[in-house]
């Protein structure tokens, strides 16, 4: 085990700027064009789960809202998103865009907020024209915020993109073999270093994580985890305290997105249109319910794991849609499957523990 410890997020934010004068965009989930923002010394930071207690946002925002939603604004409401110097809202759902609304026209947080529309399933010839355009109008809307792009330095970040998702592949791949000596809790701390590290540091870190994680997996059973993060933190713990290994994921944060690289065009928007439409099946894409099954039922064949855990955060209603569909399809394929659902609160992994022992038990 390599002991990742990982980096102050704010400490490493302010060097950016002041050593790299790069521009920081708080980025809300999930799919976006990365390598533009790169191109154009733009540095995308990632607004999923951050550790404070919601207090502020509840005066803006209806009970029912997504936990991530909710944070979100907590984090801009405290003033603690004041290091960013702009906003970026993709069309992930309702929610999302609802929030980009609420922070843009009421809050006026006296930053840019840009908006990224992506198509929805089912998709065709008019919505790859449509995505098309959307990057390109992307880089306009940034252009009059950050100059002009150079189109050689989006080739480069494009392919830096494609060496970002080998890499991740290959760690996926080691993992699944059961050849990746490191724990769960150490696997998403590394792979999620990406929500805010630069292309060039966490490519480094990705390389450094595989040479130094070569061994065998501890010996328990293998899981397939389903779901938007691998969050709260304390459910990795848990199934690293009882032996279980998550041997494959289907994380809308994780492996939905980043082990997909973009395409072999060598038209950088042609590239990434090609990888957005290449994304495995995911409800925030439209994704009808056999495709994510046959999805599901691929990694767990490939990963050999025991069973299913559909790890769900209240009031999501993308991925509550299927939930039911896809329980009941493992049900009948054999695949034993377990629901948990958080708002990534403290207060989640005393409930969650009972029922993981107990899970990790039957599987074993």
């Amino acid at each position: 085990m390599t002991r990742f410890s990982p980096p102050s997020r704010r400490e490493y934010l302010r060097k950016q700027k002041e050593n790299h004068g790069r521009h920081l965009f708080g980025v809300f989930p999930a799919q976006y064009p990365r390598e533009i923002l790169w191109a154009m010394n733009a540095l995308p930071v990632e607004i999923w789960d951050p550790p404070l207690e919601v207090k502020q946002a509840h005066a803006h925002l209806q009970s029912h809202i997504c936990p991530v939603v909710k944070r979100g604004l907590e984090l801009i409401l405290r003033g603690k998103a004041d290091i960013l110097d702009a906003f970026l809202f993709p069309h992930t759902c309702d929610s999302i865009q609802n929030l980009g609304s609420i922070v843009k026209d009421t809050l006026d947080p006296g930053k840019p907020c840009t908006f990224f529309y992506n198509p929805r399933a089912p998709f065709g010839n008019a919505s790859r024209k449509y995505y098309r355009a959307q990057l390109r109008d992307f880089v306009s809307q940034l252009e009059t915020q950050l100059g002009p792009m150079d189109p050689t330095e989006l080739k480069r970040r494009v392919d830096q993109g494609r060496q970002l998702a080998a890499v991740i592949g290959r760690l996926y791949d080691r993992r699944a073999r059961g050849a990746l000596g490191a724990s769960n809790a150490e696997f998403y701390a590394v792979i999620r270093q990406g929500e805010f590290l630069h292309p060039d540091d966490f490519l480094h870190l990705l390389e450094g994580f595989l040479n130094t994680s070569k061994g065998e997996a501890q010996k328990g059973p293998a899981l397939l985890l389903s779901g938007i993060l691998p969050a709260p933190p304390e459910i990795l713990t848990l199934l690293d305290q009882t032996g279980a290994r998550i041997a494959d994921d289907d994380l809308l944060a994780c492996g939905r997105r980043l082990l997909v690289p973009p395409g072999k065009s060598r038209d950088p928007f042609e590239a990434l249109t090609a990888r957005y439409f290449a994304q495995p099946p995911c409800p925030t894409r439209g994704s009808s319910v056999e495709a994510r099954v046959d999805y599901l039922l691929e990694k767990i064949t490939r990963s050999r794991a025991k069973g299913v855990i559909f790890n769900t955060l209240k009031f999501c209603e993308p991925a509550l849609f299927d939930l039911p569909n896809l329980v009941e399809a493992m049900k009948r394929e054999g695949v034993a499957a377990l629901i948990l659902e958080s708002d990534l609160g403290r207060g989640d992994a005393g409930q969650m523990a009972t029922r993981v022992e107990a899970f990790v038990e039957m599987i074993t």
